[in-house]
């Protein structure tokens, strides 16, 4: 287990990314990207979430070709063309039915011996306990867990596991807000219904800091290599 870290500290302990041809699916707003393009990685992100490919273009503007229009389940990209295909809390967010599809698709474009690196979040924690009267997200993730499993008995090879926690901090419970609906705007809707709830148990199970309320989460990670 890796202890305490970011994503970017803890994807550059496990995979070499220098000169890499690296994508990234579900990008959200592109933090990862513009991350993994300093490392000297070949990158490009995937994003079919109108608000968040929105936010990663308003913040990168000289690199609009970087971020593509397109879902997990039919990337537009040649056969073997890519050295890693990284999922960052993103697999769950496909559709059950296709996640294999997904997964399939990972394997079709990268090269002999790449790999898959997926970060899924565990269902648990204080964030989950806010965020699951938006989206109770415990079956989903739960199916990505699966199609993982399968997975590395199919189109890949299990190379490792492995968990860290990542610590975020928001100001306040509208900055939390503004998260949680951009990565899923139908959010929306159960947030206005649950409002109430979610400000209580944002104060009581966030750590007040003199920068706002800091939420642990762990997550899992698991990395599948494409049969050379």
């Amino acid at each position: 287990m890796i202890e305490p870290t970011t994503d970017t500290a803890a994807l550059a302990a496990l995979l070499p990314l220098d000169g890499r041809r690296i994508v990234d699916v579900g990008c959200g707003e592109g933090a990862m990207v513009r991350w993994l393009r300093a490392q000297g990685a070949d990158v490009t992100g995937f994003e079919c979430g109108e608000v968040m490919r929105g936010r990663a273009l308003t913040a990168d503007p000289d690199h609009v070709a970087d971020y593509v229009d397109a879902g997990a389940q039919d990337l537009p990209l040649p056969d073997a063309s890519v050295d890693v295909v990284c999922f960052f809390r993103s697999l769950h967010h496909v559709p059950a039915a296709e996640m294999a599809t997904a997964l399939d698709e990972a394997a079709r474009v990268l090269r002999p011996g790449g790999v898959a690196y997926i970060v899924e979040p565990v269902a648990a924690g204080a964030n989950f306990e806010v965020a699951r009267l938006v989206d109770d997200e415990t079956e989903v993730r739960a199916l990505a867990q699966a199609a993982i499993t399968r997975a590395a008995s199919g189109s890949f090879v299990l190379d490792q596991t492995t968990t860290y926690t990542t610590r975020s901090t928001y100001p306040d419970v509208a900055a939390w807000e503004h998260h949680v609906v951009g990565i899923d705007p139908e959010r929306a809707q159960a947030l206005e219904v649950h409002r109430e709830e979610v400000v209580r148990r944002f104060h009581e199970l966030g750590i007040a800091t003199d920068r706002g309320f800091v939420f642990d989460q762990e997550q899992r990670v698991a990395i599948l290599r494409k049969a050379p």
